[in-house]
């Protein structure tokens, strides 16, 4: 018997688009707002902003019938070169533009932005390898003891109570999660998906990114004070079009010049997992 079936009839069933889309996972963005800032001094001009130090002076014993002793430290600069440039680009042609359901221009200079700020995440993070102070092992959980070693080194420091925080890798949060000391009620719920924030460790905040570096089981999980790191923006993420006639469509360009640098290294501690 010829029957009707959805093969015969294949011209009459339409496919259905959904407006909804499955966008690409993006990754906790953490560090930029956490570390020290030197947008405004990197906006004026120069590719080198010059950052002086000041050193502590001495108490002497005063000496009676004797002189004071003046004080005469030489003071040096920490360097932070605006030498990166990061760009992210793409071109819409007309038709994808007008037949598209969703707007292709709108939808990837989104993606573009965020790709900019990865990457500045992404390079403020890499600095977590160059502090002298570490603690932990690398392939091995968390332990009470690598917290508490990582937080004296700061405190033997006299770094500031205050603007500390630890960031870690996914990974590290469940290992986390089974010390006595982080317990349930110091985890907030909803805010790591969209903060990175996973509440307080011994008074520390403490974040969650997979921007932290790894490489096979090695991971570089960080803890410092905000002024052991400094990013300077000197462009602002920010975002160009313009109508390419020849090609007839849209080509978009993000992009942002940027430099980081460590800036005081008894600040920071490298926490290996």
């Amino acid at each position: 018997m010829a029957n009707i079936t959805t093969t015969t009839a294949a011209a009459f069933i339409p496919e259905i688009w959904s407006k909804e889309i499955i966008s690409a996972v993006e990754s906790n963005l953490v560090l930029a707002p956490l570390v020290w800032r030197f947008d405004a001094e990197a906006k004026k001009f120069g590719d080198t902003i010059h950052v002086p130090s000041l050193t502590n002076l001495v108490a002497n014993d005063k000496v009676a019938n004797l002189p004071t002793s003046p004080q005469s430290p030489t003071e040096a600069n920490t360097d932070i070169s605006l030498d990166t440039h990061k760009e992210t680009t793409f071109f819409v042609e007309d038709i994808a533009e007008t037949q598209a359901m969703q707007n292709q221009m709108g939808l990837y200079t989104g993606k573009a932005g965020y790709a900019i700020a990865e990457a500045i995440d992404t390079a403020l993070a890499a600095l977590a390898a160059g502090f002298s102070q570490t603690y932990g092992t690398y392939n091995t959980a968390i332990t009470t003891d690598v917290v508490l070693d990582s937080v004296q080194a700061l405190d033997d420091a006299d770094a500031p109570a205050n603007d500390r925080v630890f960031v870690f890798r996914p990974d590290v949060k469940r290992d986390l999660l089974d010390l006595a000391a982080y317990t349930s009620s110091d985890y907030i719920e909803g805010k790591p998906v969209s903060t990175g924030s996973i509440g307080d460790l011994y008074g520390v905040s403490t974040f969650m990114s997979t921007n932290i570096y790894k490489t096979g089981t090695s991971t570089n999980n960080m803890l410092f004070q905000k002024d052991a790191i400094a990013l300077a923006l000197q462009t602002a993420p920010r975002t160009q079009s313009a109508y390419d006639l020849e090609y007839l469509g849209n080509r978009v360009t993000v992009d942002t010049v940027f430099g980081v640098k460590e800036m005081r290294d008894t600040f920071g501690v490298l926490v290996k997992t």
